[in-house]
């Protein structure tokens, strides 16, 4: 499956004038596709543009161009390059045009690199058109709220019936890792990586997880967790105090209210845990219970918090 993105309000260049920033991405191959069945994709956003989450303020603010291909002996990379040539020197030729002229002139480029032979004997052929994919305000509405919007492209082709399921969903915020060093959860969307208990700054291990914010997510989840700016952790600040923070005192809450996932049957990894000592949050999967601030390893208290990753 080949997807084009095009960010209509991001652009790049300056000369003879910016062009939309846009990008092309390959999920599968996939082998041995039999009736009836379904072939899961591995998580891989296409929106933003280079891997990461972004939220989208408005389905106007970008064109998504999906199709399907036979796996035979093409090289679907190169197809790829292929396609994200051909859609950004349409976007060059449409400049000035309106979204609707604009997703036409795209789409002809989109599908003209398609038929583009890439190996062979056997060229991989296109599975009907290529086709828009386009989320309306009620499935962003929806997505913001935690809840998944999706939308579903059925095409028809070289012998097949195939339905391509995309899915949209505010999972929150992202960049939050694992220490290897104290255990905790910590913010590592800073240059500065805070002060861990272990010493110096944290270190990055593992998953990216993301956490939901603002309001509850669908598996529902308890507030009051907050990001401490002076060690980067993240804390829960319900009771009268703020814990035991590193760089000294009690931890300082800044930015967003968290409301993290607990004891649900939903995806995530669980284990994580609130610390009685110094009132963090911590893996507590392991036998080694981290470096805690208020002395000695963590000590698991309350609820068994599940939280969203992307390995």
């Amino acid at each position: 499956m080949i997807v084009a993105a095009v960010d209509l309000k991001n652009n790049v260049g300056g000369f003879p004038a910016p062009i939309p920033a846009s990008r092309a991405f390959v999920y599968g191959a996939f082998g041995d596709v039999d009736a009836k069945e379904t072939h899961e994709v591995p998580f891989q956003s296409f929106w933003g543009l280079y891997g990461e989450e972004r939220a989208l303020p408005s389905p106007n603010d970008v064109i998504f161009l999906v199709a399907l291909m036979e796996w035979d002996d093409g090289n679907a990379q190169a197809l790829r390059n292929i396609v994200a040539g051909s859609v950004n020197s349409a976007l060059f030729a449409s400049l000035g045009a309106d979204r609707n002229r604009r997703v036409g002139v795209v789409m002809q480029a989109f599908n003209g690199a398609l038929q583009t032979p890439t190996g062979g004997p056997s060229t991989d052929e296109w599975v009907g058109l290529g086709r828009e994919l386009r989320f309306t305000e009620a499935d962003i509405a929806l997505a913001e709220t935690g809840h998944t919007a999706r939308q579903s492209i059925r095409v028809q082709g070289d012998g097949g019936d195939y339905t391509m399921t995309f899915a949209a969903r505010n999972r929150g915020q992202a960049a939050w890792r694992f220490c290897g060093k104290c255990h905790t959860m910590f913010f590592d969307g800073f240059e500065g990586k805070g002060l861990c208990p272990a010493g110096d700054g944290h270190g990055a291990v593992g998953w990216m997880y993301y956490l939901p914010h603002d309001h509850a997510g669908p598996d529902g989840g308890q507030d009051q967790w907050r990001f401490c700016d002076r060690c980067n952790a993240m804390f829960y600040n319900g009771f009268g105090g703020g814990g035991v923070c590193p760089v000294g005192g009690g931890h300082n809450a800044a930015g967003y209210m968290f409301f993290l996932p607990h004891d649900h049957g939903g995806a995530g990894q669980d284990q994580w845990r609130f610390c009685g000592k110094c009132r963090v949050m911590f893996y507590n999967g392991y036998p080694d219970k981290g470096r805690c601030a208020g002395g000695g390893g963590h000590d698991a208290q309350g609820y068994n918090f599940k939280l969203d990753y992307t390995p």
